[in-house]
């Protein structure tokens, strides 16, 4: 009979994959919610053991969704998109299905600040000129947004 054998890296990889998926789901539920807070980030963060812009190899398997929807959450602020840009840089380019980056989430947040929407161009400069598949850029939603 063939028995199966896991190495320690095999285990140690399993582990990071389940602590990600962890995270991950605890992220996204955090960014969803009418509860968004820096606290609450800090905590979460904290508790995975993350330090800022150090989890590259961090797979979070949702695209960075959670910093999709941390943009529109009417809670958000300027602090919280900070913070979650040091910890994950990357999330700043993060495209959804239908095209729309985390500046097109911002520009349909009634909340959103003119901060706001800078640290995102800073973040990633070429989401002003992305165009999601329905042909509307941040600017076009930011304008609708705002009648």
């Amino acid at each position: 009979a063939f028995k199966q054998t896991r190495t320690m890296s095999e285990s140690n990889n399993n582990s990071q994959q389940s602590s990600a998926a962890l995270l991950s789901r605890g992220l996204l539920e955090l960014c969803i919610s009418e509860s968004l807070s820096m606290g609450g980030l800090r905590e979460l963060i904290a508790r995975h053991g993350l330090t800022p812009n150090n989890n590259i190899h961090i797979h979070v398997g949702d695209n960075y969704y959670f910093f999709l929807y941390a943009c529109y959450n009417k809670r958000v602020n300027e602090e919280i998109i900070r913070y979650l840009l040091e910890y994950f840089p990357h999330a700043a380019s993060a495209i959804d299905n239908n095209g729309r980056s985390p500046l097109h989430f911002a520009c349909q947040n009634q909340n959103v600040t003119g901060n706001i929407i800078r640290l995102l161009i800073d973040a990633a400069p070429a989401s002003v000129r992305s165009v999601t598949k329905r042909g509307a850029m941040p600017l076009h939603i930011l304008c609708e947004n705002k009648k």
